[in-house]
């Protein structure tokens, strides 16, 4: 009877073993084949993002952006250092039209911020309204922006292409790079301005609760 009670004891002990030794293994599986959906997983997200990223960059290419960049910042950057030239250290807009080292440092001046802007955000206030941003010609997909040489590059070049009209080189490029940037090695990427994001929601959820 004893003998036989250690049988049975010995046969259930080796089942026990038998199936924790199976749903380890089991587990180890399911562990191994989710790391390996995750890895998979994260180097297709990390794909994907970049393949947005340039499909939007290509969408935000286009000089629409950047005209309504350069439009808002001649009204909010140029326009005031001009007013403020003109109508109070100058005696008016005769005596501004006829002052040309005034119109001079205007230009230095709206360049100068320009350059600010641009080094420590990448961004000005009219690329911020257009939702695009200035960056470094990098490999990866990150917003780096470009440095003070860079930068200077861009804004002496755009100058150049203004003066003689050579904007029209960026007609040419399937790209739509201009010749600033190309010669400064940056380029222009889209960048969401939070604050449109942070209207529509709240848009979004005055409609719904309404």
């Amino acid at each position: 009877m004893i003998l036989q009670c250690k049988t049975i004891l010995h046969h259930k002990i080796l089942l026990i073993a038998h199936w924790c030794n199976y749903e380890s293994n089991d587990m180890k599986k399911q562990k191994k084949r989710q790391k390996n959906k995750f890895l998979d997983g994260s180097k297709n997200t990390h794909i994907e993002i970049a393949s947005n990223m340039q499909g939007i960059a290509q969408k935000y290419n286009f000089l629409l952006a950047r005209l309504k960049a350069f439009i808002t910042d001649m009204f909010l950057l140029n326009m005031p250092i001009l007013y403020i030239t003109t109508y109070i250290f100058l005696q008016g807009k005769e005596d501004f039209l006829h002052n040309q080292l005034a119109i001079f440092f205007c230009e230095i001046f709206y360049c100068f911020l320009l350059f600010l802007f641009f080094v420590f955000k990448g961004q000005t206030p009219g690329f911020r309204y257009a939702e695009i941003m200035l960056c470094k010609d990098t490999d990866n997909v990150d917003k780096i922006p470009p440095n003070a040489w860079q930068v200077f590059v861009f804004i002496i070049i755009w100058l150049i292409e203004l003066c003689f009209f050579l904007w029209i080189f960026s007609f040419m490029r399937k790209d739509k790079k201009t010749l600033h940037e190309i010669l400064s090695r940056t380029h222009i990427i889209y960048k969401a301005n939070p604050a449109r994001k942070a209207y529509e929601e709240g848009k979004r959820i005055y409609k719904q609760y309404k």
